[in-house]
């Protein structure tokens, strides 16, 4: 019994450890954006820089070793997983945004936790800790067990990306309509407004004509109408756009019906996704497997060695630019009840959820019987919302404030997943094994 106490004893005190790194890489990001260092913009761009360039990179290096035909037979469980329990925790948003009368943007904050940088970082803490060694398999150094780790958390990370960018905006556009953005003054993303409906005006165009107010007497003429004068003291914010200075390149004519549905189809594809059918397509077919993960090939040395190196900057640099975000967004109360609900579905029913779907299917035979899988099919649906979802509302041009003020108070909350990692230790856990 005393070894077991001990076990636990510190298998607890390395999970502190890697709850207080990954908030101390979190509460910098706040810190450096409070004095001033980076604005809202840079960390807009950086954030978007992370998830076109950076994770792909990372997903590239980490999962394509391990995308063979044999374990992708072992592990398909938790792709699976993760697509049934987001669906299954959107669905529980849904109800409470029903029965509450809350915000649509409730839904999305309950369905979509963080996946990709706080699991990777939190890893990344425990391997220091000594708490992956329980997770390792045999003849596994902990090394080993990271990587593997991190392969299947991106694994993961796709399906919740794809979900995300497929659903989320068309949720939260919603809240937009509820607030009747639709038909007055939409919110412009560089901040600021813009007019959504033609102004009403003098005389027999039918379009408004929108002035710039910094240069008097530059008039765009809209649509190719004439000219009109505008109601006495109207004021038009809009100013002329910038020319976009792009080669207008066609495609070949023999190839021109395909342009269609090949730029549509890469329209719905997200970086992440696409980072994800690199690292198969290489991961499966065994000689681009050797030539690009063998570590004695020197494209191994060169162009893999390379993509590691960037793909190894989103992790820490993603949970700063979080921080950063969370101190650059103006804060408005999102409400008891909205941010209540949507904490209890994140920390308290989502984690107890898994625990019985892995304390009930576990060691029978149906996947694989691997001590990480199981923790990571515990820890994937658990914990705060993504950072994903302030980016999403910015994006269909929502209110901000409540999305901000909420993650907030989420991130604060999430220093209790820390609990999560005891589960190796845990009884049951042990007991399905």
């Amino acid at each position: 019994m005393s070894d077991s106490y001990s076990s636990f004893g510190a298998t607890f005190l390395g999970a502190l450890e890697g709850a207080i790194s990954l908030l101390l890489t979190l509460l910098t990001g706040y810190c450096v954006a409070r004095v001033g260092l980076i604005d809202h913009k840079t960390v807009t761009r950086v954030s978007k820089l992370c998830t076109q360039l950076f994770l792909p990179c990372l997903i590239v290096v980490q999962m394509g070793p391990h995308l063979t035909v044999s374990n992708l037979g072992k592990m398909w469980i938790l792709p699976l997983w993760g697509l049934v329990s987001t669906i299954v925790a959107h669905l529980l948003g849904w109800l409470g945004k029903a029965f509450f009368k809350t915000r649509w943007w409730v839904i999305v904050a309950a369905g979509r936790p963080n996946t990709s940088a706080l699991p990777l970082l939190l890893l990344q803490s425990l391997e220091s800790t000594g708490v992956l060694d329980s997770l390792s398999a045999d003849g596994e150094s902990v090394k080993d067990t990271l990587s593997r780790a991190k392969s299947l958390i991106l694994l993961n990370v796709v399906v919740q990306q794809t979900l995300t960018f497929q659903f989320a905006p068309a949720i939260l556009k919603r809240d937009s309509k509820a607030d009747g953005k639709s038909k007055g003054v939409e919110a412009d993303v560089e901040g600021g407004d813009r007019l959504a409906e033609p102004v009403k005006r003098r005389g027999g165009n039918l379009n408004p004509v929108v002035q710039d107010s910094e240069h008097v007497g530059l008039l765009q003429d809209h649509n190719g109408r004439s000219y009109g004068t505008a109601e006495d003291g109207d004021d038009y914010p809009e100013a002329l756009g910038l020319v976009a200075d792009e080669p207008n390149v066609h495609w070949p004519k023999r190839l021109a019906i395909l342009e269609k549905p090949v730029k549509a189809t890469l329209s719905k594809m997200s970086p992440p996704l696409i980072g994800a059918m690199v690292a198969l397509f290489i991961g499966l077919i065994p000689p681009l497997n050797h030539i690009f993960y063998d570590k004695d090939s020197p494209i191994h040395t060169s162009v893999t060695q390379s993509a590691e190196n960037l793909g190894g900057l989103f992790v820490a640099l993603q949970m700063f630019l979080v921080g950063s975000e969370l101190a650059l967004i103006p804060r408005a109360r999102p409400g008891v009840i909205p941010t209540a609900y949507a904490l209890l579905i994140r920390f308290i029913v989502m984690p107890g959820i898994s625990l019985v779907f892995v304390w009930t299917t576990a060691g029978r035979g149906w996947y694989a019987d691997d001590t990480l899988v199981w923790f990571l099919l515990v820890l994937i649906p658990a914990g705060p919302s993504a950072m994903l979802l302030a980016s999403v509302a910015e994006l269909v041009g929502i209110d901000e404030g409540p999305i901000a003020g909420y993650l907030t108070i989420s991130c604060k909350a999430s220093r209790h997943r820390k609990f999560l990692v005891l589960i190796p230790n845990w009884t049951p856990f042990h007991y399905a094994k």
